[in-house]
């Protein structure tokens, strides 16, 4: 393409002229074009897009009428049409077929007076070049202007999800804000819920809190923000298990009592990871282990009761309280016990009858094995088993 420094061909500086004339009808039947093949711009006030249609003639016929690349300016005054189109929810897309479709209107003006002025070549080659090249860079920076508004809008959005279900799950939002912003993002607020909070494993963190790790445990129909480096959300059923997280969830409730339930997901978590369990879990999932981690005295006293008089035994008092573990992981089935510590059911049974004679305890009783297992629990917790 001719460089700035280079003459201008009279005869484009002629047909320009001509097509500068007629700049109030070219920018009349772009509209119109436009309109016809982009439905996007419909909605548009017709004299919002004239206006910018006729700015945008007069850029590049300017620079066609010098048979010059755009100036930064002009650049700058492009970038500013793609932003307003982006902030007016029209796609970068269809910002772009609206482009091409002005350009076509005025490349096909300009062939038909060349052809009826008898335009040589090189004339029409200049144009041409000039005409295409100037309608690519323009398209390449509306359409970076109007990517960087659209990534900004999503990303404000999304800060007002975020801040929404926190404000949910955390009972800070009122009860009118909350029926009008539910329906806004989606959630009906007529059903119930179910509330979750999510935390990786320490070698997987990244993993853990990745928008779509995220969404998977939310579901379709759900919504999940961040909160103290956990992932929160509001789901439509429970979550599914993901490997490397442990999750927490409370009972399904409606959005006006979520921040209850959400108390229990809260809880569930802490009690989970406490005791280096994965998978998804609710406060019944975990028996006794909540009150094992809330109740120090009580896990203290269990300890003092069922286990404190095995250290005296030494060695065969560390034997008794692996076997006390393994008889409860296995159900208090003696067969099965037995073949997972290789001994003799009868060994096992001797260990156990020789548990009870050196605690006071009664296997056969509910309320001592609930016990025994509260303080097995509880010295797991300290890290001492």
């Amino acid at each position: 393409m001719p460089s700035t420094a280079t003459p201008v061909q009279p005869a484009v500086r002629g047909l320009v002229a001509e097509l500068e004339a007629e700049r109030d009808a070219l920018a009349d039947a772009v509209v119109e074009r436009i309109r016809v093949a982009v439905p996007e711009f419909r909605p548009l006030p017709r004299g919002t897009l004239r206006r910018a249609v006729v700015n945008t003639l007069e850029r590049e016929l300017a620079a066609l009428r010098e048979v010059r690349a755009p100036t930064a300016l002009e650049l700058e005054a492009a970038a500013a049409i793609g932003r307003e189109r982006a902030e007016q929810g029209v796609s970068v897309e269809a910002v772009l077929h609206a482009h091409r479709v002005a350009v076509s209107v005025l490349w096909g003006r300009f062939g038909e007076l060349a052809r009826a002025r008898d335009a040589d070549v090189a004339c029409v080659l200049a144009f041409s070049e000039t005409l295409w090249r100037w309608a690519d860079a323009v398209m390449e920076v509306v359409a970076a202007a109007h990517r960087a508004v659209e990534l900004q809008l999503a990303r404000e959005e999304q800060q007002r999800r975020d801040a929404f279900v926190v404000a949910v799950l955390t009972g800070t939002i009122d009860a009118t804000e909350l029926r009008r912003d539910s329906a806004a993002f989606g959630l009906d607020p007529d059903r119930a819920y179910v509330p979750f909070r999510a935390r990786a494993r320490e070698d997987d963190d990244a993993r853990g809190l990745s928008r779509r790790i995220a969404l998977a445990l939310a579901g379709e129909h759900g919504l999940v923000a961040g909160l103290d480096g956990d992932v929160v959300g509001i789901a439509g059923r429970a979550p599914v298990p993901i490997a490397g997280l442990t999750v927490g969830v409370g009972g399904a409730s409606g959005l006006d009592t979520l921040p209850g339930a959400f108390a229990h997901a809260g809880r569930a978590l802490q009690t989970a990871l406490a005791f280096d369990r994965e998978g998804v879990f609710s406060l019944s999932d975990l028996s006794i282990l909540p009150a094992v981690l809330v109740d120090q005295a009580l896990g203290d006293a269990f300890v003092a009761r069922y286990l404190a008089p095995l250290e005296a035994l030494g060695r065969h008092g560390t034997d008794l309280e692996a076997t006390l573990r393994a008889w409860l992981a296995h159900g208090m089935h003696t067969e099965d016990t037995a073949r997972a510590l290789f001994v003799h059911p009868n060994t096992l049974r001797h260990r156990l009858r020789r548990f009870e004679a050196v605690t006071d305890a009664d296997l056969r009783r509910s309320s001592d094995v609930m016990e025994l297992s509260w303080a097995l629990e509880r010295r797991r917790l300290e890290g001492r088993a």
